[in-house]
């Protein structure tokens, strides 16, 4: 009984002394757990693909578990599926997710965290959080850049195209979002458009809305014929209310039509001088990628900017030529690893660390094309 009463006050005095030692340099070196999270999707997958991309994904897991050791968090992992979606688009999509709760100190006690904004995902055959290399853009809306865009180069490094940035992470925060992306042969899945394919389409997208904004105006005035008619049946015995309704509504409505359809037209005109005009430029300029903006001035209009100008729309275009067909649809064609995060939290900064130190890339390199 005594023993039992000592042990008791022992494990007391101790818990309590664990609460008070509780702060951050504690918790940067407490050991955390893995943790299976929910199931990810797989709906549309078919059984047989699923399981190939199940043994690649637990492989990922292999890797990680084996490398990393969390501290201050516990990981939560899982995978999630994507069957093929469009004519486009034929390898399936699929990715091994990581997501790090931190723990922290509530009062003098540690206590995990039920939400995260720090990540890692690493996905075949698509750019996580990032832009669709299979699909050409349709928009058709005349003050469009009429392409897809990234907003920085990668860059080669240690024979791997990475990139960073910033990045919002929720509730007003900006944190850093890490980008690597692992290709064949030095290739992208996709390529860069040039000035003179975005001036070409810029030129025919600008003909067409002019052209479409004629036919709105022409329905305008059809609808105001209709409706003055209309009028003059219902006034025809009161000519008073019908020559109000003439000259304050009918003429008023018709003048402004056609106003706002030369104003317009202006404009259209004026931003179509521009493009035809940048068209003149030497070929070697123009065979250069586009990188734009859109005129502050003239919102039917693009500046050519560089790179390293603020928030730069680099415009791509799929790249069919990449992709090696004769290769299943489950198979890695190219890899991103992003991870994601506050890169100014030391529980954070220490977690993203260790992850990226975990990532095997020669690893992941040799796991294209199989």
């Amino acid at each position: 009984m005594k023993i039992e009463v000592f042990i008791g006050v022992f494990l007391l005095i101790m818990g309590n002394a664990y609460a008070q030692e509780c702060n951050e340099a504690t918790l940067l070196t407490t050991p955390g757990k893995w943790i299976e999270g929910m199931k990810g999707s797989t709906s549309g997958v078919l059984t047989a693909d699923l399981a190939k991309e199940k043994i690649v994904v637990d492989n990922l897991h292999k890797m990680m578990q084996q490398s990393y050791r969390p501290l201050g968090v516990d990981a939560h992992y899982n995978g999630a599926y994507y069957a093929t979606r469009s004519e486009y688009q034929w390898l399936n999509q699929y990715s091994y997710n990581l997501r790090v709760l931190p723990y922290y100190c509530n009062d003098k006690t540690v206590v995990k965290a039920h939400e995260t904004s720090t990540s890692l995902t690493i996905a075949a055959n698509v750019i996580t959080f990032g832009v669709d290399v299979y699909e050409p853009y349709t928009d058709s809306s005349p003050w469009d850049n009429g392409f897809r865009s990234i907003r920085q180069l990668p860059v080669e490094k240690d024979g791997l195209y990475y990139h960073v940035e910033e990045t919002s992470i929720g509730f007003g925060r900006m944190g850093q979002q890490h980008t690597w992306l692992i290709t064949r042969n030095g290739q992208w899945p996709f390529l860069l458009v040039t000035k003179k394919e975005f001036l070409e389409r810029k030129k025919q997208k600008l003909l067409k809305g002019l052209e479409e904004e004629k036919a709105m105006a022409s329905r305008n005035a059809e609808s105001r014929e209709t409706e003055r008619k209309l009028m003059e049946k219902q006034y025809s015995n009161d000519p008073l209310k019908l020559q109000k309704y003439l000259k304050n509504e009918y003429e008023y409505f018709k003048a402004q039509n056609w106003e706002n359809l030369a104003r317009t037209e202006k404009n259209f005109l004026n931003a179509i001088a521009k493009v035809e005009a940048l068209l003149k430029m030497p070929a070697d300029e123009l065979n250069k990628p586009a990188i734009v903006k859109q005129d502050p001035h003239d919102f039917l209009s693009h500046l050519f900017i560089t790179a390293t100008d603020p928030y730069p729309d680099i415009l791509i275009k799929p790249n069919p030529n990449y992709f090696d067909k004769k290769l299943p649809r489950t198979s890695p064609q190219f890899i991103s690893v992003v991870i994601v995060g506050n890169h100014k939290d030391p529980m954070m900064i220490q977690a993203m660390a260790g992850l990226q130190k975990a990532v095997d890339f020669d690893k992941l390199k040799g796991m294209l094309g199989k």
